[in-house]
């Protein structure tokens, strides 16, 4: 896939490796929509010409409709076609089955962990998949109208991971089904901390 002067969402991107991979692809004239709850830092310059962000809770699901529509507006504004998404939005969560006291994993931590790491990441790529695929395939052999990329981690055999584990396992086991079904790319990229 070419990324020059195509636009690509990233969730997730103000820190981590969604700020690495933004500055990654802006280094290759991409345009990005980042989405997360946190401006990019101040310490790190970022062309204003190839990139805005939109502020969002990445488990509000109108929040995330509401940035891809603004999204597919900025695309139409800088002519630069619709590229991929690229969910990196995400939350650490440690948390045992049975802590040192004998008291089950908290629920509700679990709940976030999944609305965040999962559902999220899950409502942006269905919501801002009818705007790609719109998008005129490129002119190589698979003839892909974009990509669409899920970050993971190797954390996920780590003690203390169930929630984590759960969802980056929920997460791989979407991408293919996704992908066939869409004429996208699958990617997985593995990241260890």
């Amino acid at each position: 896939m070419k990324f020059a002067n195509r636009t690509f969402i990233v969730s997730g991107d103000s820190s981590g490796l969604g700020l690495a991979t933004v500055l990654d692809l802006l280094a290759s004239n991409t345009y990005i929509s980042i989405l997360d709850h946190s401006p990019p830092p101040e310490s790190v310059t970022l062309p204003s010409s190839h990139m805005q962000y939109i502020q969002i809770n990445i488990t509000n699901v109108n929040q995330i409709q509401k940035a891809v529509d603004m999204t597919a507006q900025w695309t139409e504004k800088t002519c630069a076609p619709r590229g991929g998404i690229i969910n990196c939005a995400g939350v650490g969560t440690a948390a045992k089955i049975l802590n040192t006291s004998n008291e089950p994993h908290d629920l509700d931590l679990w709940d976030f962990a999944i609305a965040v790491n999962l559902t999220g990441l899950f409502n942006l790529t269905r919501l801002a998949l009818p705007h790609l695929v719109k998008v005129k395939p490129e002119d190589m052999p698979d003839s892909e109208h974009g990509v669409v990329i899920f970050v993971s981690s190797a954390a996920t055999g780590q003690p203390g991971q169930t929630a984590y584990a759960a969802m980056r396992g929920a997460m791989h086991s979407m991408t293919l089904p996704m992908a066939r079904c869409n004429k996208l790319s699958q990617s997985y990229i593995s990241w260890s901390d």
